[in-house]
């Protein structure tokens, strides 16, 4: 089970991870890696803050050699290593926590070339984890509590200096990265069950960012985890009453479901997906759901 820490120490480790992998990754959840290499660093790493990178390769399939965002896209906390029970050389490595940070961070922007990024795993200097983190919630950052877009997305408070402490340990930072990378940048305020598009008096989405595998069942902070649901709609799909089947067919109880809320979903019966590429829900998240959570059958 996910739990949110109040202090941790970075490990000034970076994991490699392919949003398409050859290994047994599983996004948000798992990592899978040779063991002969890399054990020691991330045996080292355990309950630590790591940094995730997503290569250019594999980004459109495991053996793409593309498409990958070629940028820090995470912070995680790793859990202890797992034997892989198929393969003596391998294991897997738990992520405790899975935090997408707000805007993706290219190499070069923190002084790196992308070239040296090329292991599974490496250690990096001390000092760049908080600058990956500086420069991947800048958009969140502000001296005030002021609307921006379609969330509220200033922290009030100045992260100057503070950064890692204040990431880490503040949920109100944690959560309104989730929200912005799920209402605003995925789903443009859209709520995508019904299709609505509702914003308040202040121009902000009235949806909520729902995570699909919740956290408190392990479920990442991460887009591809979230759905923006109108307040109705996150009620019905917490307590099981609609799903999503993998191709985003929407699933609806048989007996349960509010006459009303039936009618508000979309006439086509499936999800307005993100027109971002690679924010769509994944399947496995999906899958959870309709198996741990649904209330009705997904034949």
């Amino acid at each position: 089970m996910m739990q949110r820490k109040s202090a941790l120490v970075p490990a000034s480790v970076v994991l490699v991870s392919r949003r398409y992998a050859t290994y047994d990754d599983a996004p948000g959840l798992q990592y899978h890696f040779p063991r002969g290499r890399y054990e020691a660093q991330v045996r080292a790493a355990e309950g630590q803050l790591v940094l995730v990178y997503e290569p250019r390769r594999g980004g459109l399939s495991p053996s793409s050699v593309g498409g990958g965002r070629q940028a820090f896209v995470a912070w995680a906390v790793l859990g202890p290593i797992l034997d892989d029970a198929n393969r003596e050389d391998h294991a897997y490595v738990r992520y405790l926590e899975y935090h997408e940070l707000a805007a993706p961070v290219p190499p070069s922007l923190v002084g790196l070339n992308a070239k040296s990024l090329q292991w599974a795993v490496l250690r990096v200097a001390d000092d760049l984890v908080e600058s990956v983190l500086r420069h991947g919630m800048a958009p969140l950052l502000g001296a005030n509590s002021q609307t921006v877009g379609l969330v509220e997305r200033a922290i009030p408070f100045d992260l100057s200096g503070r950064v890692l402490r204040e990431v880490v340990r503040q949920e109100t930072v944690r959560d309104r990265a989730f929200r912005y990378r799920v209402i605003e940048q995925a789903y443009e305020g859209q709520c995508a069950m019904t299709g609505l598009r509702l914003t308040n008096g202040y121009g902000r989405a009235e949806v909520d960012a729902a995570h699909i595998v919740p956290v408190a069942a392990g479920g990442p902070d991460m887009v591809n985890n979230g759905l923006a649901l109108t307040k109705t709609v996150h009620w019905a799909f917490d307590r099981g009453l609609v799903s999503v089947e993998d191709d985003g067919r929407i699933l609806v109880v048989e007996r349960g479901m509010p006459d009303d809320l039936r009618r508000l979903l979309r006439p086509e019966g499936r999800l307005a997906l993100p027109k971002v590429a690679g924010c769509a829900p994944h399947p496995a998240f999906l899958s959870w759901h309709r198996m741990q959570v649904f209330k009705g059958s997904a034949a």
